[in-house]
């Protein structure tokens, strides 16, 4: 929730700030509810989240609810326990809840984003956003393996993030084994280039629900004329730099993320992250969310 991380200056698993590594590897997780198949397994571990961040403070909460290979975005995706293990404690209340969550068929994999406040501690002023929070299960239980989002100035009317969850409304559906590294090399194929611009290829990579969040866009746009007018606005040779990501067992649902750039030769001047959708027999885009690197 990258005011969970901004405020410090969102399986077959492919992680790693620095690695486009694709083996399966067993993760450090921490204890939850019995997920079943719904989306609102994902919400009561968002709810206890929250609710550590409130009681304890958000640092705890990062640690008890961290796996040890998890990625946040702090703008640039870093590994989770180390930055939040170098962090001072917030001086303020960090609340979030979700409005939407998804569950992957198999029960392992799922993914929450929805509205977060950071109300100081003293005088100031109060801070939103809107974050995505990518969860995994393992035997010990569930833990994050993907936190981002971006923040701004809160509007006096700001209320809080107390809000309704949409729960499952994606519909993806059940694959044959897919490779995190596949949909790397599709985020790789997004990249802009002289006969298409990125705006476009994305553009047609959106699925029927799908939603962008991009800064400072806390609500997301989900009209498909306001998505091509959104994508449209950033640079035509935008060029994604993959760097991590999982896939579902069941095939239905996965993540990506990394870091873009304006074009080729240009550093990078975002983060991203992908929520990928199995339906129809192919792979669409249900979530891209991105986040502003300094500089």
């Amino acid at each position: 929730m990258n005011m969970k991380n901004l405020v410090m200056a969102g399986l077959g698993v492919c992680v790693g700030p620095l690695l486009m590594s694709c083996a399966a590897q067993p993760a450090a997780t921490r204890g939850g509810p019995q997920p079943g198949h719904s989306g609102q397994a994902i919400v009561d571990l968002e709810t206890r989240f929250a609710a550590a961040s409130r009681e304890k403070g958000a640092r705890t909460a990062f640690l008890e609810f961290l796996a040890d290979d998890s990625i946040v975005l702090q703008p640039g995706p870093v590994w989770g326990r180390a930055a939040w293990e170098s962090a001072d404690e917030l001086a303020g209340t960090l609340d979030w809840a979700p409005d939407w969550a998804e569950l992957a068929a198999d029960g392992a994999l799922g993914f929450a984003t929805g509205p977060w406040l950071l109300t100081p501690a003293g005088e100031g002023a109060r801070i939103e956003g809107r974050y995505l929070t990518v969860w995994r299960k393992a035997p010990g239980g569930w833990a994050v393996v993907f936190d981002g989002g971006f923040g701004r100035r809160a509007g006096e009317d700001a209320r809080g993030p107390a809000t309704q969850a949409q729960l499952d409304v994606a519909h993806c559906e059940r694959s044959t084994a897919t490779s995190a590294s596949e949909l790397q090399l599709r985020d790789l194929g997004l990249s802009g280039s002289g006969d298409r611009p990125f705006g476009a290829r994305l553009l047609a990579q959106l699925g029927p629900s799908a939603v962008l969040f991009h800064p400072n866009g806390v609500e997301g746009v989900r009209d498909r004329a306001a998505q091509q007018a959104a994508l449209e606005a950033l640079p035509a040779l935008t060029q994604l730099s993959p760097m991590g990501g999982a896939v579902a067992a069941s095939g239905d649902l996965a993540y990506t993320y990394g870091v873009s750039s304006p074009a080729a030769d240009a550093k990078a001047n975002a983060s991203y992250a992908h929520i990928w959708c199995h339906a129809a027999e192919s792979w669409t885009l249900l979530l891209e969310l991105r986040t502003r690197l300094p500089g």
